[in-house]
């Protein structure tokens, strides 16, 4: 089948619509440098995200949170409450914006919605994971505890050095008949008593100088542990 008549005509009303004026030509570097706007737009909005993932993954390191799941149901609720949500509405928008540019890109509004923003969802969730596992946020923490720090020092203040009632990150510092003696961050001694039905998802294999994270509320400088386990030594500066 013959497509040159129909080709001639497509160039012909083409070229009468740029002759009326109803199609503008465009030099080739507003198209680069749309391109290049749009690109450059991408990684930053990408890294963004990815600060504000690792620094929400920091957060809940730092207060404890991100450890109480595995002490049951009351456990999962006080991790969802201790959630910052603002930061996670804010992260959500962002991915929108994200997945809505990324998808300008042929390689990804030729796959489904669903592939590509799974994909913008992995590469921050990655990315958060291996920036919060840097010394990177344990740095600017200190530095917004020392007054030098004056455009983020704010947001660490208020978000690294928040305490939540029943969560409890401290070091042992001496063990006892029924538990252990600890210290927080700032200094302060608590008692922690371990019931029969205290949970210990890590074993009960506690030592002096052990790293923990105590659930239950602090009544009187002692804690009748919902659940204890071990985590990770705390950064230098939070002890």
């Amino acid at each position: 089948m013959n497509n040159e008549p129909q080709k001639k005509s497509i160039h012909d009303s083409i070229l009468k619509a740029i002759e009326n004026g109803s199609v503008k030509m465009r030099p080739r570097w507003y198209f680069v440098g749309r391109t290049a706007l749009l690109a450059t737009g991408i990684v930053l909005l990408a890294f963004t995200l990815i600060y504000i993932a690792s620094f929400i993954i920091f957060v809940m390191h730092q207060t404890g949170a991100w450890f109480v799941p595995s002490f049951g149901f009351r456990g999962v609720q006080a991790f969802l409450i201790s959630l910052p949500w603002v930061l996670i509405l804010i992260s959500i928008m962002f991915i929108v914006i994200l997945e809505t540019l990324v998808r300008r890109y042929s390689f990804a509004y030729r796959r489904p919605l669903l592939y590509s923003a799974l994909g913008v969802i992995g590469l921050v969730i990655v990315g958060g994971l291996v920036i919060s596992a840097t010394p990177l946020h344990s740095y600017f923490l200190r530095n917004a505890r020392e007054g030098r720090l004056p455009i983020a020092g704010d947001l660490y203040r208020g978000y690294g050095m928040q305490r939540f009632h029943d969560i409890h990150p401290c070091t042992i510092t001496g063990i006892t008949k029924n538990g252990f003696q600890a210290q927080y961050s700032d200094g302060t001694m608590i008692t922690v008593v371990i019931t029969p039905e205290t949970r210990l998802p890590l074993g009960s294999d506690f030592k002096v100088g052990d790293s923990v994270v105590v659930f239950g509320e602090h009544e009187s400088g002692a804690i009748e542990a919902l659940g204890v386990r071990k985590i990770d030594q705390l950064p230098p500066d939070t002890k």
